[in-house]
């Protein structure tokens, strides 16, 4: 059983970050388990107890397609019998009751109490107590334990994850996973199917379908006990190959191998970096399924597989194998063979995943061949559903499993260790690596559920999910979307780019415009630079079950507020992440973003700002930068600038040290490739971060030393502990510290560093503009420990500034000095630039760095008079003030005609230079709204610093029309002013239609066949539709709710109306659109699939496209008339998603709020 099943492992003993080998036995030990009557219950740790129950008493012992472990050390617990189901703390009660008796079992967290009545499992003959906090906390629960689920989406379960998120747009349900706030879980795994006894196990139904298997969980809010419980018992969680972390280039096309080789020279000569190569299907012959390289594309696939292999690439090949295999392959005549078939008399061999012998051959005359030509791994894409041959096996599942064991079995001779590149199977799939989570839509609702959805997967121990970067369809994606998704992807768990077979669908970076390639180039280059760090929490990983990408609520279950930012993720143990996932606000040239700052401290990285949490922070976030934070007293190991992810012995292991308190880490290696890391073939070289000389694990109080403001900081190196193939005999090592002022002095090895250029030898660089000092050390023996010691100058005015936002500071003004032609003011005088090149700061450059505060807001003023296009210099002003500015909607859920204008604003400058400038906004009203306000605006003037909040009560008609909320900053400071403009659209889209439907189409007729309502609407008529069901019209209106965005557009679901998928029909949609006069306007339309559009009668677009909705995809000129202006499309569907959006603008796409939409002439 272990030997297919399990893959054995060592770890270092002693290690809170490491666990003991893994070796899988599904038979749990004896003394674990108590057998009373029909029910067995066996405790696998102090929190998680196997309950079973079988109608004639007997037990399953083989593993499932979940748990495959429970062998394990048998907890204490304690054992007893009473005649009360009732836990109660009155000793004359404790016998109350029948007679029969109860047995009760405890362990430090779980108390079972059990009358073996012969009788199912239910809250009469069972109860479980759960202890969810310090102290007596218990809660009680029994059969069929309700309350740790979510009903409706809704309740205490924190979720799990999905099989694909194929035809997502937005936000999908998510079903319960094993972690919730109410302290306990129960897995229920009565129904899945088990591996047999023989040598080689397959899958086998269970002995007794009536009987009960159900795991209880109890963890408080320990959510990571809660995991190790889980992968104790359900395998851990493999370490995937170290080249997975770098770049993955996929698209949906048709490329020859000269199109690709063409294809990574650019990626070399434009310096992006990469590392695997996905091909999709048309590397085959024509077909879904296929195993024969397309000679039309690829006539010499083997010369280019080894041309790939020669720049350091990994390859692999898309796979869709239900279709068997047909008498077109190359391997048909060996296939059909070995399946006892004559090739002469068949034109097919079925796939059959059930079938021993079938998957035997699957793999030797199919897969074997291709990967001894160069194919790495493969690209399980399997869409057929989860049906097989054997009941309640999904093929899924199955293959991924297949796939392991093949990989598995031949890791000696390929000398790669297993990885599984497939959507997600089901509970027990952790097993199988890395999920590609399937054909999401290119909208900034994919991107913004995709955070949250990849972290939440971790409560099932579901680490690595892949996601299409840049969205699959309908494959167009908008420059800033794009980027913005480049950066989430270099803080997710694999990079990887993807779209579907479409010409506009571009993917390559340096085809978009220069700023959205550099904001893309730079967060790919930045996750290279971390992959150390991101290869070290990956075997954190595989050791203590947290994922990669981990909710707040992981370190913070105690917080509320911790739940309620889902769109933020612990990156590993020391950074912090909060992705951008909304578009920049033109009036400030940045996005506003909020960002709750977990308790602590934490540097921004790309600003160089301190922030202290737990609070809110409002920050505007160029394209150019992220929302990433390092923990003070982080060591993040890093490596330099790289084109493939590939170790290099010679190159220096780069150590990011954010100091603020003492800190430590173990950075992790092994060869990258192969399983030997599970025999303790790896290395851990240990670091520690003390700063004000204190010793590494000095006892004395932290308190009783500012380490912010102290001046020293001491870093000790090694030695390393372990070792693996190919490991470095010696290193170099080069520390960058953080957010300090020049040092006074630095030595390595107790001998003193100069400074240096760098370029060659020891020595150390200070860098003013990143308020970083650069350390570098002579070669040294990995064996031996290495000390390194810098002081500072004690003049706590230069630590504040530079961790006051110099950094950002510096970046937004040298984007400003560029665009200007240097024409701008410095920020640093000459005498502290020559001391920040030149050596430690004394009195008076500290005191010239305190005064920097004072010169932000003329740097401001400066720019906002300069020459510079406005949205330019609205983004410069923004960043230099730190401007945070919204405005919204809120409409009350019982009147939709109620609503709250509301605006929020916070300054938040580098270096507190916000402190002194007065702030007012004035909100303008919209004409299709009043207020209890005498006038046309409100006013709310007040101090930059915090937020500053106006919210006004508003009423409307009722109806939802488009709005353009306005309003204006205002900043001053010794009587000099800066405006700025802010502006939302709100509601932009037709937001209530008639619709009617469906009537019959087919594939060939698209939108050709007419009915009725193109001759006569009449909204009371019913029609003959599809399959001679009667359809009547009926509204179709936006949905007002408190978490409603009223930014969003509205997406008539034509499905969710009708029931569901529907294939081959029409729809129909009518509204009236009531101009102010006779004017010209445009109808931005996207549909799903094709649309036809008429206008007071008259046709005005036809587009039969087969497509998926995007957004706004076809302009439709239109000529209104003064008055009601009767509206009419039609839209058609083959099958799948069906619906479509429409905005009504002028010509250059501003809305046009005094057109307004009713559902009457």
């Amino acid at each position: 059983m272990g030997a297919i099943l399990a893959w054995a492992a060592t770890g270092a003993a002693g290690r809170s970050d490491t666990r003991a080998a893994e070796t899988l036995d599904p038979r749990a030990d004896e003394r674990s388990a108590v057998v009373a009557g029909n029910a067995r219950f066996t405790l696998l740790t102090p929190g998680l107890v196997r309950i079973e129950w079988s109608p004639d008493g007997t037990f399953e012992d083989r593993a499932s397609q979940v748990v495959v472990n429970r062998r394990m050390p048998t907890p204490r617990f304690e054992r007893r019998e009473e005649t009360s189901l009732r836990a109660t703390t009155q000793p004359a009660d404790a016998h109350a009751g029948s007679d029969a008796p109860v047995i009760v079992l405890r362990t430090d967290r779980i108390e079972l109490r059990h009358r073996p009545d012969g009788q199912p499992l239910g809250p009469e003959n069972l109860v479980v107590r759960a202890r969810i906090g310090p102290g007596d906390t218990w809660f009680e629960t029994a059969p069929p334990f309700a309350q740790c689920r979510n009903v409706a989406g809704k309740g205490p379960n924190l979720g799990s994850t999905v099989r694909t998120l194929d035809g997502v747009s937005g936000a999908c349900a998510i079903p319960d996973g094993i972690l919730s706030r109410n302290g306990w879980y129960c897995l229920d795994d009565s129904a899945t199917l088990v591996f047999d006894d023989g040598p080689d196990p397959w899958i086998a139904p269970r002995r007794n379908k009536d009987a009960t298997d159900w795991y209880f969980f109890a963890y408080g809010s320990d959510y990571k006990q809660a995991l190790r419980d889980f992968t104790a018992v359900a395998g851990r969680i493999p370490l995937p190959p170290r080249y997975v972390f770098g770049t993955w280039w996929s698209r949906y096309w048709a490329y020859s191998d000269a199109e690709l080789r063409q294809l990574v020279e650019e990626f070399d000569r434009h310096e992006v970096p990469l590392d695997v190569l996905v091909i999709d299907m048309d590397w085959h012959l024509d077909g879904w399924t296929g195993y024969t390289w397309n000679p039309q594309y690829f006539p010499e696939p083997e010369k280019f597989l080894q041309w790939c292999k020669a720049r350091g690439l990994k390859i692999t090949l898309n796979l869709h194998p239900a279709e068997g295999v047909g008498k077109h392959e190359k391997a048909f005549p060996e296939m059909a063979r070995a399946m006892g078939l004559d090739p002469g008399k068949v034109d097919r061999v079925p796939f059959d995943c059930t079938d021993r012998g079938f998957v035997d051959a699957y793999f030797k005359c199919l897969h074997h061949p291709l990967e001894a030509m160069g194919v790495d791994f493969w690209w399980m894409d399997w869409q057929q559903g989860t049906q097989s041959k054997i009941p309640g096996l999904d093929p899924l599942y199955w293959l991924n499993v297949l796939h392991w064991r093949d990989m598995q079995r031949r890791e000696e001779q390929t000398g790669r260790r297993p990885l599984i590149f497939s959507r997600w199977g089901g509970l027990g799939n952790h097993r199988y690596q890395i999920g590609f989570s399937g054909d999401t839509f290119c909208n900034w609702e994919s991107l913004a559920f995709q955070p949250h959805f990849t972290a939440t997967a971790g409560n099932v121990g579901y680490a690595y999910w892949s996601h299409d970067i840049g969205g699959h369809q309908p494959g167009k994606v908008d420059p800033e979307l794009y980027a913005r998704w480049i950066q989430w992807g270099a803080l997710s768990p694999i990079l990887r780019t993807h779209t579907t077979k479409n010409p506009e669908a571009e993917r390559r970076i340096w085809a978009f415009p220069e700023p959205v390639f550099h904001a893309a180039r730079d967060a790919m280059r930045l996750r290279y630079e971390l992959i150390p760090y991101i290869y070290t929490m990956a075997r954190k990983c595989y050791d203590t079950s947290l994922p990669l990408c981990r909710p707040l609520y992981y370190e913070w279950p105690d917080l509320d507020v911790a739940y309620q930012h889902p769109g933020q993720y612990l990156f590993g143990d020391d950074m912090l992440v909060a992705p951008v996932c909304a578009p920049i606000d033109p009036a400030l040239g940045c996005a506003p973003v909020k960002v709750w700052i977990p308790p602590g401290r934490w540097r921004h990285w790309f600003t160089g700002r301190t922030y202290e949490g737990p609070r809110m922070a409002y920050m505007p976030v160029p394209l150019d930068e992220i929302p990433l934070f390092a923990r003070e007293g982080a060591i993040i190991p890093a490596m330099p600038r790289v084109a493939r992810s590939d170790h290099r012995p010679d190159a220096p292991l780069v150590l990011h040290l954010f100091p603020g308190g003492n800190g430590g880490t173990r950075v992790y290696e092994d060869d990258g490739l192969s399983s030997a890391y599970q025999k303790n073939e790896c290395a851990r070289t240990p670091i520690a971060m003390t700063p004000d000389g204190l010793a590494a694990g000095d006892a004395r109080s932290a308190a009783a030393h500012d380490s912010r403001h102290g001046t020293a900081l001491q870093v000790d190196i090694g030695p390393v502990e372990g070792r693996y193939a190919g490991m470095p005999e010696e290193r170099v090592y080069e520390l960058r510290v953080h957010g300090v002022p020049p040092p006074e002095t630095v030595a390595a090895a107790g001998r003193p560093l100069k400074l240096e250029t760098l370029r060659e030898g020891p020595g150390w660089l200070y860098d003013a503009e990143q308020s970083t000092l650069i350390v570098r050390t002579a070669a040294a023996a990995a064996s031996a420990p290495l000390r390194v010691e810098m002081r500072f100058p004690p003049l706590r005015e230069a630590h504040d500034a530079w961790t006051s936002g110099v950094l950002g500071l510096h970046r937004t003004l040298a984007v400003a000095r560029q665009a200007l032609n240097g024409r701008l003011s410095p920020l640093l005088t000459a005498s502290l630039r020559a001391a920040a090149l030149t050596g430690p700061l004394d009195a008076s450059s500290a005191a010239e760095l305190a005064a920097l505060r004072d010169r932000v807001f003329p740097l401001a003023l400066e720019i906002d008079r300069s020459s510079l296009p406005e949205a330019q210099r609205r983004e410069l002003i923004s960043r230099l003030l730190g401007i945070y500015a919204m405005l919204r909607l809120d409409f009350d859920p019982d009147d939709s005609g109620r609503t709250a204008a509301a605006a929020e604003l916070a300054l938040d400058p580098p270096l507190g230079a916000g402190l002194d400038v007065r702030s007012s906004i004035r909100l303008q009203i919209p004409a299709n709204w009043r207020s209890d306000s005498p006038d046309d605006s409100i006013v709310h003037a007040g101090a930059a610093n915090g937020l500053l909040s106006l919210r006004v009560p508003l009423r409307g008609d009722g109806a939802l029309d488009t709005t353009v909320l306005r309003a204006q900053l205002t900043l001053e400071k010794d009587g000099q002013t800066i405006t700025l403009p802010l502006e939302r659209t709100l509601l932009p889209s037709i937001n209530a239609w008639w619709i009617c439907g469906p009537f019959p189409s087919s594939y060939r007729d698209g939108l050709n066949p007419g009915f009725e309502p193109e001759q006569t609407i009449d909204l009371k008529a019913a029609y003959t539709g599809k399959d001679d069901k009667t359809v009547t019209w009926r509204k179709a209106e936006r949905p007002m709710t408190p978490d409603a965005d009223p930014s969003q557009e509205f997406f008539v679901h034509l499905g969710r109306f009708y029931g569901g998928r529907v294939h081959d029909a029409i729809a129909y949609a009518v509204t009236y659109l009531h101009a102010p006069r006779d004017m010209n306007a445009v109808l931005a339309v996207g549909s799903d699939d094709g649309v036809a559009v008429w206008l007071n009668g008259e046709r005005i677009h036809f587009n039969p496209s087969w497509r998926p909705y995007m957004s706004r995809q076809d302009r439709v000129p239109m000529r209104l008339r003064e008055g009601a202006n009767t509206l009419m499309l039609k839209v058609n569907t083959s099958g799948g998603d069906w619906g479509f959006g429409a905005h009504v603008e002028t010509e250059d796409g501003r809305p046009l709020p005094e057109v307004r939409a009713r559902l009457t002439p």
